[in-house]
């Protein structure tokens, strides 16, 4: 009986020596890939503020573990959807005119994507880049839809609303709910004056935002 509880307490003990060997190379595997998301975020946010790899840029870098494993226990998860809502943004061409219907349906997909993504965050700031983004999106499709002008301009405004309630030290926030409301007030006039020149969209960048900037 004796050997056979002390076969057993071997048994065991050999099992948590095992555990704690497969514990310790896990956090060693997460203390690696945490650098490398680090890294991999920080330089890819320097590369996407210059505009230079907005096509390809990704921010996921090569892992130990699993790269879904590691986004989920190292929470970079929001970080990384945040940062692929922003891509999607710049890609849809918001500086653009409109050509083809590709463009309207491209324009469209990333201003769902950017109204997925916001109501996911839970951070105040990103969820009222995100609204401002929203209201630049609506503010073009105004400017390329005299018919409907004054409904997209109503919703621009609530999206800078939203985003000025969100982060009231904004300056895009409050400066771009001042441009909608003067574009509502013209609405009625069929003038053409806001298609003929358009103010600068904000350059890229992390945040996708100049202060004050406009759209």
């Amino acid at each position: 009986m004796r050997q056979l509880i002390a076969a057993r307490r071997s048994e065991l003990a050999a099992a948590a020596v095992v555990l704690l060997l497969a514990l310790a190379l896990l956090l060693v595997a997460l203390a690696a890939d945490l650098l490398r998301w680090e890294r991999e975020l920080e330089r890819g946010d320097a590369s996407f503020a210059t505009g230079a790899s907005i096509q390809t840029a990704a921010w996921e870098p090569q892992t130990t573990l699993p790269v879904g494993m590691s986004r989920a226990l190292l929470a970079v998860d929001d970080d990384v959807v945040y940062r692929g809502a922003l891509r999607r943004f710049w890609l849809s061409g918001p500086r653009q005119p409109i050509r083809e219907f590709s463009d309207v349906t491209r324009r469209t997909g990333a201003e769902r994507e950017v109204a997925r993504v916001a109501e996911q965050e839970s951070n105040g700031s990103r969820r009222a880049q995100l609204a401002i983004l929203r209201g630049a999106l609506l503010l073009e499709e105004a400017r390329n839809s005299p018919v409907q002008r004054e409904v997209f301009v109503r919703r621009a405004i609530s999206e800078f609303r939203r985003a000025a309630a969100l982060d009231p030290d904004s300056e895009d926030a409050l400066y771009n709910l001042e441009l909608a409301l003067r574009l509502l007030r013209r609405a009625g006039s069929d003038s053409g004056e806001g298609q003929s020149s358009r103010s600068p969209l904000p350059a890229p960048g992390a945040g996708a935002a100049t202060s004050g900037g406009g759209f």
